[in-house]
């Protein structure tokens, strides 16, 4: 029993450390951009970002993401074309301090409105 109890001890304090970031849906997301204080960040590449790109949305490569300067509490949403370099760029962004950080679940595959130019 004190292995058991030892051995789940250790299995949170792992995952206790580690990056912090929500992951959310299309609903959510346009939920929380008609909050004050957001930002939406493109993290794929300029051709495909001006291939289409959410509204309002900016674009910063996820080999750039680390050079942001927003406030920590900034609510910052992440998307990419199917979400694997968003939750990189979230997991990232988590360890530099970023406290609101929402990761747009499949990204533009999950989108439910046109895309701008």
């Amino acid at each position: 029993m004190k292995k058991i109890v030892s051995l789940l001890f250790i299995c949170l304090l792992i995952t206790g450390c580690g990056s912090k970031y929500t992951v959310i849906d299309y609903n959510k997301a346009v939920e929380i951009l008609k909050e004050e204080n957001t930002v939406i960040i493109d993290v794929r590449e300029e051709d495909e970002y001006n291939s289409g790109h959410i509204k309002d949305a900016i674009n910063i490569p996820l080999d750039n993401i680390s050079k942001i300067e927003y406030d920590k509490d900034t609510k910052i949403i992440l998307y990419c074309a199917s979400g694997i370099r968003s939750t990189e760029a979230a997991k990232e962004l988590s360890d530099l301090g970023y406290t609101n950080i929402y990761n747009l679940d499949g990204g533009l595959l999950n989108w439910g409105e046109a895309l701008e130019e």
